[in-house]
């Protein structure tokens, strides 16, 4: 547009004439001050706006001295893009950092060198991601070495949900096992009492009622466990589905790091 053309050219002829030094200092930034008024008026396409009135010394101690602007001004500088970027990072980072641990601990044991191992491997990450190689065989040799610390980060984040999960996969069919025993050796223990009294041999017919009563209470007390759990059969499967979800989640987050890393940082 004519408009912006104009704009573009007064812009390249204040930059173009006051590049080199003039003798005259008070000269040069009254001439500055012209420049920069039939500037603002082009922009603004209305010739009652002008840089006289707003440079006045009141104005200006004004506006030195505002406590807003001056808050806005920080406030601007720390919550921008890359600041968030940056914070988002530091978050996805302690997060895996904090998971990454269990990995590397040692009989569960969580020491200062446990936390050393998982921070250097999400340093190491980070490093990588962000680094950029020069010439054929570099990039092949970082590029291998980014997959290769992707896959094992992703195996350190993900084994101890997916352990998890077989473990309490495991619990359920062990309990359901010793309930299937149980009522099997219930069903057995009722034939035998039957049989004895039959019989009429009753200190055999109380043994076996006593023995009974605790298999009774064995089965009760396990289903009672199933139910204060919510490890039961029925929710296996569930729990298989919320292993996976909770690996996703580690791995789409792995991802997100590659990337803020990449876009941040250039080695």
């Amino acid at each position: 547009m004519k408009d912006d053309k104009e704009i573009i050219d007064q812009v390249k002829k204040i930059r173009s004439r006051y590049k080199t030094e003039l003798v005259d200092t008070n000269e040069v930034e009254m001439s500055f001050i012209d420049e920069v008024n039939d500037l603002i008026k082009k922009i603004f396409g209305d010739s009652s706006n002008d840089v006289y009135t707003a440079l006045t010394p009141g104005k200006l101690d004004k506006w030195k001295n505002s406590k807003r602007r001056k808050v806005k001004r920080f406030l601007g500088k720390i919550f921008n893009m890359n600041s968030l970027y940056f914070l988002l990072l530091c978050t996805i980072t302690g997060f895996l950092v904090s998971e990454a641990v269990s990995f590397y601990a040692v009989d569960g044991l969580i020491e200062t060198k446990t936390w050393v191992k998982a921070i250097l491997t999400e340093v190491c990450f980070i490093f990588l991601s962000g680094y950029r190689a020069s010439g054929k065989w570099n990039t092949v040799a970082v590029s291998s070495l980014r997959v290769t610390i992707f896959v094992l980060m992703m195996f350190v984040i993900t084994s101890g949900v997916a352990f998890q999960g077989a473990s309490d996969v495991a619990e359920i069919d062990n309990v359901d096992k010793q309930i299937e025993l149980l009522e099997r050796s219930i069903e057995k223990k009722e034939e035998l009492i039957d049989f004895f009294r039959k019989k009429r041999q009753i200190l055999n017919t109380i043994k076996q009622e006593n023995a009974l009563d605790k298999l009774r209470e064995k089965l009760l007390d396990l289903k009672n466990r199933q139910l204060d759990t919510g490890k039961s059969a029925e929710v296996s499967n569930l729990i298989i589905y919320k292993s996976y979800g909770k690996a996703m989640f580690r791995v789409v987050l792995l991802f997100i790091s590659v990337l803020l890393s990449r876009r941040m940082f250039k080695f």
